[in-house]
């Protein structure tokens, strides 16, 4: 092997090394987040997290065909913003948007924009169902998953630069977003991990609860999309939820414990 290739991997290895105590370190450094009870590391200040839904919802706006449909568009956004009002994160305001479009999906962008398509409100029975979608949604702007997505997706280069600023890496995913709607797309429908699809199940179970709804429309609403998702086309909406089973139990036993009283 070249002795400057040698060389090279061990101030690379070196460099990993130190990445990895700096980040512990930072990590025990986070900010406290009430709805997941750990200390996450965030570099994207919520002022700038808002200003990048802006800029994604403009590219969306481009991309889909928002209803223009009053009464539809009326009642999402009542039943939205009584759960929004429970949730754990309140340094910004919810929005909620409908989707001209015959798919089963919903998902939500960074600043605290949660769209639905019209394919899933049609299918959904009650304004319980309805809010136990709109309650996973805000549960992961809650734990901040969606921003740690887009945080990760930005392509920040820790292992270039050690000393990277909170103003760096909001430079670096403004500069992303800007780059045009295929790249913002990848990052809006990119999986989310399987303990964030739980934890969003969690909290929104949490939210439906302290906002007054039916909490079993959650299993319900699984149901239908486990239904629908024996059909030859797989909704969009499952495409990154292959574990639907799995949820509905842990679902289940989040309900159970929240109905049952606990002794004094």
């Amino acid at each position: 092997m070249n002795v400057f290739v040698a060389e090279r991997r061990v101030v690379q290895g070196f460099g990993v090394l130190v990445l990895a105590v700096w980040l512990a370190g930072c990590a025990s450094l986070g900010t406290y987040n009430p709805a997941t009870g750990r200390k996450e590391l965030i570099f994207i200040s919520t002022p700038a997290e808002i200003s990048m839904g802006q800029d994604i919802h403009a590219q969306l706006r481009q991309e889909f065909k928002m209803s223009q449909d009053a009464v539809k568009t009326a009642r999402l956004e009542r039943i939205g913003r009584r759960v929004a009002q429970v949730s754990d994160r309140q340094d910004y305001q919810y929005h909620f948007y409908l989707i001209e479009k015959n798919e089963l999906n919903a998902f939500t962008v960074p600043g605290g924009n949660i769209y639905l398509f019209t394919g899933l409100l049609d299918r959904l029975a009650s304004d319980d169902e309805i809010a136990a979608v709109l309650a996973h949604e805000i549960g992961h702007c809650s734990a901040r998953h969606t921003i740690k997505k887009f945080q990760a997706g930005v392509g920040y280069n820790l292992l270039g630069n050690l000393l990277l600023s909170q103003l760096q890496v909001e430079n670096q995913a403004k500069q992303v977003i800007a780059q045009g709607s295929g790249t913002v797309m990848q990052l809006v429908f990119s999986a989310y991990e399987r303990g964030d699809e739980f934890e969003g199940d969690r909290l929104g179970i949490k939210y439906m609860h302290l906002a007054g709804y039916d909490l079993q429309a959650m299993i319900k609403t699984f149901e239908l999309l486990e239904r629908e998702s024996k059909g030859p086309a797989v909704p969009l909406i499952l495409r990154s939820h292959p574990y639907l089973k799995d949820r509905i139990v842990k679902a289940r036993e989040e309900i159970q414990k929240i109905q049952t009283p606990t002794n004094p």
